[in-house]
Formats: C-alpha cells, structure tokens, sequence
C-alpha cells in the first residue's frame, strides 16, 4: 500500500475518476443515441453504450480500489496506463474521423481529454509522492 500522507492525493483523484466515470457512463448508456446523433456520424449508438459500458467497469475499478487505505501501486499504475490509452485513442479519432465528427462531437471528446488529462495529473503526482516518501 502506499503510505497514507501520499494515499490522500491518489485516493481523492480515484475516488473522483470512479464517481466521474460512473456518472458519464451511466449517461452515455442511458443517452446513446441522441449522443451519437450530437457527435455525428463517427460515432454509433452501439459505440457510445460499449464506452459507457467501458467507463462503468472503469470507474469501479477506482472506487473499489480507493477503499481500504487507498490504491496500492499496481492499480495506480494499470490507471496511469489506462489514461494515457484514453488520450491516445482520443487523439486517434480526432485524427482519423474529424470530418465526420460535428462541433459537439469534437467538444465532447476535447472535454473528456482534458477531464482525464486532470486525473492522469493528480495520480501521477500521487505516485510519485508516494516515491520520494519511500526513499526518505
């Protein structure tokens, strides 16, 4: 486990990552299709419910992971990882279907890169605390 003057920063961004990703996946199941319609025709309805579908087991993972003194160092990493896939693939689709995706599609998937580029922050910054306290 990691010791819990440092748990704090990565225990508050997984409990946050874990709400946050419950909630939008919740939304992006429930609201596929009129989603999919906003986001243009890149995106399918059946997408949008396999990524809310994605971010339900996702956030999760988080929440059950922050219980119990927090996250131990595999889990901060498998979620440092599984953020930095999300901006990779979120690069990707602008890339390859930006003239398919509408204005909202493009905002939608800037917000959720700049929502996990905070979280990616925040975890990073816990681990690396959690570091420099174990070598002192």
């Amino acid at each position: 486990m990691l010791n819990r003057a440092n748990r704090s920063i990565l225990n508050k961004a997984f409990l946050a990552d874990g709400v946050f990703s419950l909630t939008a996946g919740t939304v992006l199941i429930v609201d596929a299709q009129p989603l999919a319609a906003l986001a243009g025709t890149a995106i399918s309805p059946s997408v949008m419910s396999a990524l809310g579908m994605g971010l339900l087991l996702w956030g999760a993972f988080h929440l059950i992971s922050a219980r119990k003194g927090g996250p131990n160092i595999a889990a901060a990493r498998i979620s440092i990882g599984g953020d930095i896939l999300w901006q990779i693939g979120s690069v990707t689709i602008l890339a390859l279907a930006y003239g398919s995706l509408s204005a909202i599609g493009l905002g939608l998937i800037i917000t959720g890169m700049i929502g996990v580029a905070d979280f990616l922050f925040f975890k990073v910054r816990g681990v690396g605390q959690a570091h420099l306290n174990a070598a002192a």
